[in-house]
């Protein structure tokens, strides 16, 4: 069960708000109207994670893959679901005991699992969805969820694996910034008044560093402004499906971070494909519901074209032959186990591949960024003294 926000108003046109509880938004919106209420606005509450608080001011997170590792462990020593979510109510607190009790409420009221998942869609992936289904049919949900636990802590590494790495130069970008406009916009002038004063000839390096520093100093505001609106403009186009697109294909290119990028959007892919044909999910189907997860709406365009074309009887093989952005070796294991018949293994061992190649792409990164950074940091302000100094120089010329 979901507890809604919604604002109505009654048959008096008056204005209501308030909350209301029910399994999905459409029982909300027809019970509301039942009332003799007509809904304007209804909302739900986004809950991402499960937290607990923890010892002092700081909160730890607890993912989604630790409830269902959990619930696995407790069903596999034979207690129910429903005792299994009251277990773990009882150690809960805060968010995490209301969520796990709307978990619980669903099963008491005769659903499925999978449709009371289905119902918090903004923190369960359609995947663990379809995965939960499974299990319920089959008997085997305990196996399914620890897939699950594994898929989704799995999952959490490699996108962690890429915000570290992809953290370094964005640090490495702000500092630079800092110490760049800290030194044309305070150190520069105090030497440009000195300098005009002396009335000497000024190095070209100099007069092009003092230019600049004066424009910034004139038309600061404007410029923040303006890089205030590009950003705007270029964030809301990016937003645009096409443009996004575009985007993402270009991400899987790009020098340096390119190759590590493919690596982790499909080690995802396949491992996430793997999890869904262990469950007798049909390979369109099983295309359909990883296009979902993959975090690149490239990938997800060409995998829900990979779909329609499985439909049409193509193989994977036949569809991903020109694919730039699989790498040669996944390429080959996915021919080979369509030649073979078991692509759910192969599927399997291509993520641990990818899984395998990524982490050594990152350390290597991680490598690179320490000296670069110095590198970047020492031009920049390196190039500023130089400027500084050289008329200084050739003054300590003409008097010596």
């Amino acid at each position: 069960m979901v507890t809604f926000s919604y604002r109505a108003r009654t048959l008096d046109g008056e204005l209501v708000e308030g909350t209301w509880t029910a399994a999905t938004e459409q029982e909300a919106l027809d019970e509301i109207r039942e009332q003799g209420q007509f809904v304007i606005e209804l909302t739900r509450p986004r809950i991402w994670s499960l937290s607990l608080p923890s010892m002092g001011s700081h909160r730890r997170t607890i993912p989604t893959g630790l409830l269902f590792r959990q619930l696995a462990v407790l069903l596999q020593s034979g207690m129910q679901l429903h005792e299994s979510l009251t277990a773990l109510i009882g150690d809960g607190q805060g968010r995490e005991k209301e969520f796990l009790s709307g978990l619980r409420q669903g099963i008491e009221h005769g659903q499925p699992f999978s449709e009371v998942l289905r119902s918090y869609e903004d923190i369960f992936p359609p995947l663990a969805v379809e995965v939960v289904a499974v299990g319920e049919s089959s008997g085997r949900l305990p196996e399914m969820m620890q897939q699950l636990a594994d898929w989704m802590e799995q999952d959490v590494r490699a996108r962690e694996k890429m915000k570290t790495v992809l953290a370094y130069p964005a640090i490495l970008f702000a500092e630079t910034t800092a110490i760049a406009c800290f030194l044309t916009i305070v150190v520069l002038p105090a030497f440009a008044s000195l300098f005009l004063s002396m009335n000497a000839a000024l190095p070209l390096p100099t007069r092009l560093l003092l230019d600049g520093s004066t424009f910034v100093q004139e038309h600061g505001m404007a410029l923040l402004a303006l890089l205030l609106v590009l950003c705007v403009g270029i964030f809301r186009l990016s937003r645009r499906p096409r443009i996004r697109r575009t985007l993402d294909r270009l991400r899987l290119f790009v020098p340096v971070f390119g190759q590590l990028q493919r690596e982790i959007v499909w080690m995802r892919t396949f491992r996430a494909l793997s999890v869904l044909l262990s469950c007798a999910i049909p390979l369109d189907e099983a295309c359909e519901q990883a296009s979902r997860i993959a975090g690149n709406q490239y990938i997800e365009a060409r995998l829900q074209a990979a779909a329609n074309s499985v439909r049409q009887g193509f193989s994977l093989t036949e569809i991903f032959a020109s694919e730039r952005s699989m790498p040669f070796i996944l390429y080959e294991l996915l021919r080979t186990g369509e030649t073979v018949g078991k692509l759910s293994g192969l599927f399997q061992e291509g993520a641990s591949y990818a899984a395998m190649m990524a982490d050594h792409h990152a350390s290597r990164l991680q490598a690179m960024a320490e000296p670069a950074a110095y590198l970047i940091i020492f031009a920049i302000v390196g190039t500023i003294v130089a400027a500084v100094a050289l008329p200084w120089l050739d003054m300590m010329t003409l008097f010596f």
